[in-house]
């Protein structure tokens, strides 16, 4: 028991290092003009992908149920759904420009399971279902789409506007005037995305220390330390914005961005349906003996199902694209990890089988 669980670890820690070499490859590459390293940075990608569909895959036959019961188990699943959306998304457009954003994010979310306890306990009864793999896994798969979306959402804000600057209307002073309302446009959308950039590294921040204080890694005066986490935000929100115009010079064209952005919805959002609400009603009546009873989760799964929801019907009805489709994206992604971590750990519900 004791070596297969060795196994285990081993394919873990070799998914975790593979997907941080990927990641600083992917920074050096798309950031810094590496391109001999181009072909390098995919192949530590799939060595982390293989590694860590290894260590589910031993998890589940150790534990003879789908490893997706506690936060440790989710953490690690909804990583390597990540990283296997990037790298599906990377081979279907051949660009690597979202590289550095989804495999870090991959990365972030492995990081944080690390620290998480990894004992193989036996489930409680409302677990003990195999819908409990279908609810949650698919769901994740969909939850996955929606952050490549995201990715696609904040990268498209900072993207390159070329409209103004390829105007040849006759008329100069006011083909001028529109160019400097769109710069101030621009450089709005770009303080918006490094808002959510610190955002989130501060989210992740505030998680990692109550991790780190209930593994007595550090004191627990330092689980919810305001000044870190708002150190956290400032310096990744403003490194974001200082490169962005780095960032902006290595993008495809906006309109590819965007179709990145919509087609990833297209394929998560039903996914995300048949997960969370038909097959989570279908274990809720057998764990519960009612299909909906306005859990938390619930409530939280179904408002985002909503805000996708809405932008597709905006997309199909009027045409919504740009700006406006990527700002609905963003709330959507918020709402999703808002309903994937907020519920669990800010409020009470049917869902809370575990704490950090």
């Amino acid at each position: 028991m004791s070596a297969n669980l060795t196994s285990d670890e081993y394919l873990f820690t070799a998914a975790f290092f593979a997907y941080l070499i990927s990641a600083f490859m992917y920074i050096f590459l798309v950031f810094g003009g590496y391109s001999k390293i181009s072909k390098l940075s995919t192949a530590f990608l799939y060595c982390g992908i293989i590694c860590h569909l290894g260590a589910v895959g031993e998890r589940y036959l150790l534990a003879g149920y789908a490893p997706m019961s506690n936060m440790f188990e989710s953490l690690s699943v909804f990583s390597l759904l990540i990283a296997a959306a990037y790298a599906f998304t990377e081979y279907r457009y051949k660009i690597k420009v979202i590289g550095p954003f989804a495999v870090a994010m991959a990365f972030i979310m492995i990081a944080i399971a690390s620290v998480l306890p990894r004992d193989i306990k036996p489930l409680v009864p409302a677990l003990q279902s195999y819908w409990l793999g279908l609810h949650v896994f698919v769901t994740f798969i969909g939850e996955a789409a929606f952050a490549i979306s995201y990715i696609a959402a904040i990268l498209y804000l900072i993207a390159e506007d070329t409209a103004a600057i390829n105007n040849n209307d006759t008329n100069k002073k006011n083909n001028l005037k529109e160019i400097n309302i769109k710069y101030s446009a621009k450089k709005f959308e770009t303080f918006f995305a490094s808002l959510n950039a610190g955002t989130f590294i501060g989210i992740i921040t505030y998680f990692s220390l109550m991790l780190l204080s209930k593994k007595n890694i550090i004191k627990s005066e330092y689980s919810f330390s305001a000044e870190i986490i708002v150190i956290a935000f400032i310096i990744s929100g403003a490194a974001f914005y200082l490169s962005a115009g780095k960032i902006r010079r290595t993008l495809p064209p906006a309109e590819t961005l965007d179709d990145i952005s919509y087609q990833s919805i297209c394929v998560g959002l039903p996914l995300f349906t048949l997960g969370a609400l038909i097959f989570g009603a279908i274990w809720a009546q057998k764990a519960w003996g009612a299909y909906w009873s306005w859990d938390p989760k619930e409530t939280w799964a179904l408002i985002t199902w909503f805000i996708y929801m809405i932008y597709l019907h905006m997309r199909y009805r009027i045409d919504l694209k740009g700006k406006a489709a990527a700002y609905i994206t963003i709330l959507g992604f918020a709402s999703t990890m808002f309903t994937y971590f907020g519920v669990n750990y800010l409020l009470t519900g049917l869902h809370s089988y575990g704490k950090f």
